[in-house]
């Protein structure tokens, strides 16, 4: 694999932890905002929120994207939509019902174990474990995300659970994302899982409707036009999902799962320093402790390894 495949990856990928890091704030803004409006109505909220997040990047993605296209109407494209698809539909829903109970810092930490888990399922799948580098990588970065946002103070309830295996199901993204587009063409496939994740939205739109039948459509309209609402879903459509996941889809295959799953964790680094710019955090002792590591752990994977290669070349 040729050196500047791997240096656009890297940048690529770069650009969608940075997108990332935004995004915990705007699912959040977007269920709080979704509580004075509907109360009681989870379910319904975060199956509107989905459906509208994923039928936005469905729609837009094939007039933007010529790539998008290509073979989309192979069998072998819809059933390798369909499996990232799950791990993405389960991971998001998770998440979201997730943050329901726990604080953005919270969730961002948890969601961010899919680095060890990317390197367990990697070693589970392929029987290979990864090497002394890789496995002092994820160490470094877990360290990190954990400390970011303050000394560990974790109550482990159903929310905190619920994010744990949203963790573990885009673990599972991560490594099959770069099974697939290895054999799919990427763009396509991204495509694809979009349309099934607006489906499997559509669903939990509906299971939520009968659970909540207090709820009226006038209300849900009215949420629509609120600013705290549908702001968060624009965004989330627009950059967390056709661009971000698009970014990721197509370059993720340059870089191994682990490697790739590493780099991703720069994700709280972007959240903390978001955090600090608009005036919702301070810095302090922890956040440069945790940045630092997360930062630290990255440069490790990418220096470590070069380094050994060059003296082993110079011997």
């Amino acid at each position: 694999m040729d050196v500047r495949s791997i240096r656009r990856a890297l940048l690529a990928l770069l650009v969608v932890t940075i997108i990332w890091g935004w995004t915990f704030s705007w699912m959040k803004e977007a269920i709080e905002t979704a509580e004075t409006v509907i109360p009681n109505a989870l379910v319904f909220v975060i199956g509107l929120f989905m459906t509208l997040r994923f039928a936005m990047a469905s729609m837009l993605m094939p007039l933007v994207l010529k790539g998008a296209r290509e073979q989309i109407g192979t069998k072998k494209v819809w059933k390798d939509g369909g499996i990232l698809a799950g791990f993405l539909l389960g991971g998001f829903l998770l998440q979201m019902f997730g943050l329901d109970g726990v604080d953005p810092a919270v969730s961002a930490f948890l969601t961010s174990l899919y680095v060890a888990f990317t390197a367990l399922i990697s070693g589970l799948v392929n029987r290979e474990w990864p090497g002394k580098v890789a496995v002092a990588g994820v160490i470094i970065v877990t360290v990190g995300a954990a400390t970011i946002s303050g000394p560990p103070q974790l109550t482990f309830g159903v929310s905190e659970w619920l994010t744990v295996f949203c963790a573990l199901l885009f673990a599972g993204h991560i490594f099959f994302t770069d099974r697939i587009t290895k054999r799919s063409p990427p763009l396509a496939v991204a495509l694809v899982s979009f349309v099934w994740v607006t489906l499997g939205s559509l669903v939990l739109l509906g299971v939520g409707s009968l659970m909540h039948p207090e709820v009226e459509w006038a209300a849900a309209v009215q949420l629509l036009k609120t600013p705290g609402f549908i702001r968060p879903v624009l965004l989330a459509g627009l950059l967390g999902t056709l661009v971000a996941l698009s970014l990721l889809t197509n370059f993720q295959r340059f870089l191994s799962p682990v490697r790739a799953a590493i780099l991703f964790s720069l994700e709280p680094v972007w959240a903390a320093i978001i955090a600090v710019v608009v005036g919702q955090t301070q810095i302090d002792g922890w956040l440069l402790f945790g940045g630092g590591a997360l930062l630290v752990g990255n440069l490790w994977m990418e220096i470590w390894p070069r380094t050994r290669f060059a003296k082993g070349s110079a011997a």
